[in-house]
This record gives C-alpha cells, sequence and structure tokens, in this order.
C-alpha cells in the first residue's frame, strides 16, 4: 500500500494550473493574473462581444440568433484558476447568471454557460469571429 502512495507523491505537480484567479484595482491599476478574453465570438445560436469597461469592470454584449433576447452586462470578478478563468456575469433585476470560461492556452474560443435560477439552460462552446459580426448591431 505504501507504495503507490510514494510514486503518487513523487510525480511533478504543475502548481501555476491550480494557481487561483485573482483580482484587484487599486486607483486606476488593474491586477489580474487571470486576463480576460476580449473579441466578439459566435455558436450557431449566441454571438457576444467581450470587452474591458474599466479597470476591473468587464462588459458582455450579445444577442441570441433564434429569438432575438439580448445581454448587456457588467461584471466584476473573476473566478477559477490561471489555466481556466471564468467570469460570471449577471444582469440587474434577473435571476440569469451568464458565466464565460475560457482555457489559457486557446484565445479562440470560450464556453458560454446559462443559469436561470440556478439551472443551467445553455452550455456551448464559441469561436473568435469577426469584429463587424452584424447581428451585434440589432
Amino acid at each position: 500500500m505504501l507504495i503507490p502512495l510514494v510514486i503518487a507523491l513523487s510525480q511533478p505537480v504543475n502548481i501555476a494550473q491550480a494557481q487561483p484567479c485573482k483580482l484587484s484595482v487599486i486607483g486606476d491599476e488593474e491586477t489580474n493574473n487571470c486576463p480576460l478574453l476580449t473579441g466578439i465570438f459566435a455558436s450557431e445560436e449566441w454571438t457576444i462581444m467581450l470587452s474591458r469597461w474599466e479597470p476591473g469592470a468587464y462588459v458582455l454584449k450579445g444577442i441570441n440568433r433564434v429569438n432575438g433576447k439580448k445581454i448587456n452586462t457588467m461584471g466584476s470578478e473573476v473566478r477559477g484558476t490561471v489555466d481556466r478563468p471564468q467570469y460570471p456575469f449577471s444582469e440587474e433585476n434577473s435571476e440569469t447568471l451568464y458565466l464565460v470560461t475560457f482555457q489559457r492556452g486557446d484565445r479562440n474560443t470560450i464556453r458560454l454557460q446559462i443559469f436561470v435560477d440556478t439551472v443551467p439552460v445553455y452550455n456551448q462552446l464559441l469561436h473568435k469571429t469577426s469584429s463587424n459580426d452584424p447581428f451585434l448591431g440589432r
């Protein structure tokens, strides 16, 4: 029984992957070890734009291509780890949570999860697209 434990303990561990995301803002200076991916991302159902508003404040805008539902919200929180950051966004007076997750190694893909009253209703990958997507102008 001791041999597997010794072998497991002797394996190298990548500490950076388990490091939690940390965001702080002092004055106009933002320190964030999990920087947000910005740009326009799309799937068959959603087109969204992620951007920075000011230090520590991020914007999520989007439109559902199927039903026309729009998202326009800000967030100032980061969760997850440096390898897989998560940015939560919620609309004022709404029980809807939008969670944007990405892998640090893939800057062209994000995961959009939508929860209504903590129940997951959407969970898909969105891919980086052109900066002039016509759906965002609606």
